[in-house]
């Protein structure tokens, strides 16, 4: 299989493990993305295309159209994997040039709200999806816009990019009591509220860790000290990812009680599924994409008073904290590698072919 997949992101090498396993799985893969030069990263054949614009701001990159349709009259892909949003530009100008050489093509999309667009990007939008052979979400709720501007299309969910697990954090079994998590902005949308309500009315011995800052913090101090929680809690302040390691050890449960709003899902959380590959048990709110993430391997609770119960139940029950956490990681490495995200999305590619071969035999 030849395939052709476009995204300025891939200009990054440290975001090509699912295309370095597509390519070690047999595909004749080429990237195609802003800058660098033409080249070989493990079977990865890279191909620069000239922009116009600021690479800081890639949804409004002018991508040279000529230079796209080139690459797809050279290089002649069984398939074309468009990673770009739909309504950019450079997702219109590749799709453009894939229909009139009669190439199948795959849109993915991570949007997972509605939202009104201009003239000309809500053009281009309609066109690319309506074009598609197959549709990519990189939530469910991003899969349902995406089937609503194509329902012809075939359609799945996929994570865009996979992580690399690291070793699970060890778990000192005689140990009293629940360590929890929270990390992530402070901000209404992430129910750092309900979740100091919650703990409040917890039965025995635990304690909470806060990683992260912003405009809640000195409200949600504050809340802790009126509810006499201020002994227990651990505010750590803005922390960069690559130095939470020291921290994860010190965490059995992460708790993610994100809420939806009208603007705003929680779409993909990269500290959850750091989480699970540590072995972490996750305990999530039913929103955005939190849900299909954890899976049977978390806890997914429907409010204030639901989490309320399941952290006391697994209060009461370390060894269900423990059995999370190996579920959680267990769930990681099926699901969420970059080898499984690859061996998915070939899977995906072969039914997008098949469906049009039998569009080309008129079936």
């Amino acid at each position: 299989m030849r395939a052709l997949i476009l995204s300025h992101l891939y200009a990054d090498p440290s975001t090509r493990g699912k295309l370095r396993a597509l390519a070690g799985s047999g595909v004749d893969l080429m990237a195609a993305f802003p800058g660098g030069s033409l080249g070989l990263d493990a079977g990865i054949r890279l191909t620069p295309v000239p922009v116009k614009g600021n690479l800081a701001e890639p949804e409004h990159l002018d991508w040279n159209a000529r230079a796209l349709r080139r690459i797809l009259s050279d290089f002649r892909p069984d398939l074309v994997h468009i990673e770009e949003p739909p309504g950019t530009q450079a997702a219109a100008a590749l799709a453009a040039a894939a229909r009139r050489l009669r190439i199948p093509y795959v849109a993915f999309s991570a949007e997972s709200l509605r939202r009104r667009r201009g003239l000309f990007e809500a053009r281009r939008y309609r066109r690319t999806l309506a074009g598609a052979t197959g549709v990519i979400g990189g939530s469910r709720q991003a899969a349902d816009l995406l089937a609503a501007a194509a329902p012809a299309a075939l359609r799945t969910m996929l994570p865009q990019f996979g992580v690399t697990p690291t070793q699970p954090v060890v778990r000192n079994d005689v140990r009293r009591g629940i360590r929890l998590g929270f990390m992530g902005r402070l901000v209404p949308e992430r129910g750092g509220e309900m979740l100091l309500r919650a703990v409040a009315a917890l039965m025995g011995a635990w304690t909470l860790t806060v990683a992260g800052t912003g405009p809640e913090q000195e409200v949600l101090e504050s809340l802790a000290q009126r509810l006499g929680l201020a002994s227990r809690i651990r505010w750590l302040g803005g922390i960069p990812r690559s130095e939470l390691g020291p921290v994860w050890n010190e965490i059995d449960c992460l708790v993610v009680p994100s809420q939806d709003t009208p603007t705003w899902v929680d779409r993909f959380n990269p500290l959850l599924l750091e989480a699970m590959s540590r072995g972490i048990a996750p305990v999530v709110t039913r929103a955005g994409a939190l849900p299909e993430t954890v899976g049977s391997a978390g806890v997914v609770v429907d409010d204030q008073e639901d989490l309320v119960r399941s952290l006391q139940e697994l209060l009461a029950d370390p060894a269900r904290v423990r059995l999370l956490g190996a579920r959680a990681r267990q769930r990681i490495l099926e699901e969420f590698v970059d080898s499984a995200v690859a061996l998915k999305t070939r899977a995906f590619w072969e039914q997008v072919l098949a469906r049009g071969a039998q569009s080309s035999r008129g079936e």
